[in-house]
């Protein structure tokens, strides 16, 4: 077998393959052997047709046997030959299979980049001091008598603050422009309601109706009437006033806490650890910038353009969740097209990077390390362990998964080589 080896580009190889007349001779009589035991030609039992008429009826088939035995063989040698790591399929064309002759083709395969790893280890970066203000436990607190508040009925108008519980319909150019809603939650609060409505609904009594007026958003999803103006008729059907639990034993009781002096602990335990996350966080992404800036190299065009799709995707998901229109997203996401095919050749040179310093160091992972990681993601979605793992077999994600642990652990090992300053 013959074969030459081009740089398309950088990570691009081109191989231009011959296996000779003899080999593709061999494989097509092994392949007509096989046919012959099962062809049914009138006239013949399978095993006794003759060659010219198995060739007349088969000669398609044979072909298409021959090369899908023969490509994949030819490839495979080439690689090895050459000491190619190929990180996607070749793209095979340029076939030729001619009676007589060499069987040719080219494979355009995409190759891991050369990474020379150096300086890696003591990797200076700088630590935050962090520590949790009495501000921040407070409104902790504040959010977690919110979340248990109670909403008691009263029988008075609507007051700054109170929740109207209402029928509302939405009229636009003297047509409804939504389904009327018996069960809208209002808050009596210009800021906190939709399109300011609250405002206009203090000194309301029960059973009071009125008409307000306010200007639709720019991205209401119904085009003919966003940024127009439309008449709301809202009837208030219950008044309901906010009750906020106190902090004190009880409440930490219903919180399966001992006191409130352990629930104050928790919540600022459960603050310091968040910024210990945070700073952790911060620290490797300082060693991951330092890693971009030291390891300049290109990365497969393919496998660009692949993660440019996914950064992407979840750029136009994160718009559409906030309720940007599809035809705006997909512009704001075309906008980023420079942006975004920086940061997928910036993730890929950075999983390369890993990769080899992960080998170099001989960073492995094991069934534990799955294992736990799996028992936090059930734990994190409320599922058992054993569904999380039996749907990540499944979808065939577990090497997706050893791969993002592998990655993780190598992150550790360099933040523990690093050099720390630690910030006054």
């Amino acid at each position: 077998m013959k074969t030459r080896i081009k740089n398309k580009e950088e990570c691009t190889k081109l191989f231009q393959i011959e296996i000779p007349h003899e080999e593709v001779l061999r494989i097509t009589e092994e392949v007509y052997r096989e046919i012959k035991k099962i062809a049914k030609i009138p006239g013949f039992r399978p095993g006794f047709a003759p060659q010219d008429l198995l060739v007349k009826h088969y000669s398609k088939d044979a072909k298409e046997e021959v090369l899908k035995r023969l490509i994949p063989e030819g490839y495979k040698k080439a690689i090895e030959n050459h000491k190619v790591i190929p990180v996607s399929p070749p793209r095979v064309f340029n076939i030729s299979l001619e009676d007589g002759k060499p069987l040719t083709f080219e494979a355009q395969v995409d190759t891991r980049p050369h990474v020379k790893l150096r300086n890696y280890k003591k990797i200076k970066i700088t630590k935050n001091r962090i520590s949790v203000t009495q501000e921040e436990k407070e409104e902790s607190i504040s959010r977690l008598r919110n979340a248990y508040a109670k909403f008691n009925d009263v029988a008075r108008p609507v007051k700054k603050g109170d929740y109207a519980v209402c029928s509302v319909e939405a009229f636009a150019e003297g047509k409804p422009i939504s389904k009327k809603n018996d069960n809208m939650w209002i808050t009596a609060d210009k800021e906190a309601s939709l399109l300011g409505l609250g405002e206009q609904l203090i000194g309301l009594e029960k059973g009071q109706t009125k008409e307000i007026d306010a200007k639709l958003p720019d991205n209401y999803p119904d085009k003919k009437f966003a940024g127009k103006m439309a008449k709301f008729k809202v009837l208030v059907n219950e008044v309901k006033e906010k009750g906020l639990p106190e902090v004190d034993d009880a409440f930490a009781k219903t919180l399966k806490m001992e006191n409130v002096e352990t629930l104050k602990k928790e919540i600022e335990d459960g603050l310091f650890a968040r910024k210990e996350n945070a700073l952790k966080v911060n620290m490797q992404n300082q060693i991951l910038e330092r890693l971009l800036k030291d390891y300049k190299f290109g990365v497969p065009t393919n496998m660009a353009n692949r993660q440019k799709e996914v950064l992407a995707k979840r750029v136009e998901n994160e718009l559409l969740q906030k309720g940007i229109q599809k035809e705006e997203a997909e512009t704001k996401v075309k906008e980023l097209d420079a942006k975004l095919a920086e940061d997928a050749r910036d993730k890929i040179r950075i999983y390369f990077i890993l990769d080899d310093i992960a080998e170099k160091e001989k960073i492995e992972v094991n069934e534990d390390d799955i294992d736990a990681r799996i028992k936090m993601i059930a734990s994190q979605a409320g599922q058992t362990p054993e569904d999380v793992k039996k749907y990540y077999e499944k979808e065939n994600l577990l090497g997706g998964l050893a791969e993002e642990i592998k990655e993780s652990k190598t992150l550790e090992f360099l933040l523990g080589e690093a050099e720390i300053t630690e910030q006054k």
